[in-house]
């Protein structure tokens, strides 16, 4: 039996339809020493039908205390799909991702990955907060209209789960970045919520292929509603 199947927060996503085969490629690795920091990348880079795309990307770690890693609603501006960012996860497990296209279908792709150190239950230590909610963000100087760049984010934070005392042995409340948000000229091209899943220090590399533009806007908020932005001008040529 496939994985997902024995998740209900995944069955109660694709409500029993469930494509043939995996458009999403999960690139995970092997083994991991560490699960509180995991790369995961997802491509799909082989073409849909004319004017259809990947339109929603869900992501799950079940054997984690909070299944859902994160969620992502997409443009047509990140098609072809090249999306990479960095995960917790608590023991060995099967990772899923769900894809819904914009013309209704749902796939789903899995990947096994061993975890020697559990990630849900390590320490975050003791941040500075004058040092948080700082991003960091790499765009390209010059796009072409229509071809896919990479843009590289991070947001400085703790991600604190809620699972690990502090020094004084106290259980701290949750407290995350749980949405990232990108615009181009106030037009939403990506939409993400975050969970406790993810690592700290939310990092996000997409590949980006805008058709119009010039201003780019990216927003991270916190569960408290603390907000970080950035603004870069995009220097888009014809083709």
């Amino acid at each position: 039996m496939p994985a997902w199947q024995r998740v209900d927060a995944v069955k109660a996503l694709v409500s029993g339809k469930v494509e043939q085969g995996q458009i999403i490629k999960i690139d995970l690795p092997m083994v991991s020493e560490d699960g509180s920091s995991v790369p995961l990348t997802l491509v799909a880079d082989k073409p849909l039908a004319d004017g259809v795309f990947i339109q929603h990307i869900d992501i799950f770690a079940p054997a984690n205390p909070t299944a859902e890693v994160a969620s992502f609603e997409l443009g047509p501006e990140l098609s072809p799909l090249n999306l990479s960012l960095r995960v917790r996860l608590s023991e060995s497990q099967t990772v899923v991702v769900v894809a819904r296209t914009s013309d209704g279908r749902v796939f789903v792709s899995e990947r096994p990955i061993r975890i020697t150190t559990s990630g849900c239950i390590a320490a975050t230590g003791g941040a500075d907060a004058s040092g948080e909610m700082k991003e960091r963000v790499r765009v390209p100087k010059s796009f072409v209209a229509g071809q896919p760049a990479e843009i590289v984010t991070l947001i400085t934070h703790p991600m604190v789960t809620g699972l690990v005392a502090d020094a004084q042995g106290n259980m701290p409340e949750q407290r995350i970045i749980n949405r990232f948000d990108v615009g181009i000229d106030g037009e939403p091209v990506l939409k993400a919520r975050f969970y406790r899943s993810m690592a700290a220090n939310p990092y996000v590399r997409f590949t980006l292929a805008p058709e119009k533009g010039t201003d780019l806007l990216l927003t991270w908020t916190e569960d408290s509603g603390r907000k970080t932005e950035h603004k870069a001008s995009l220097s888009l040529a014809s083709r």
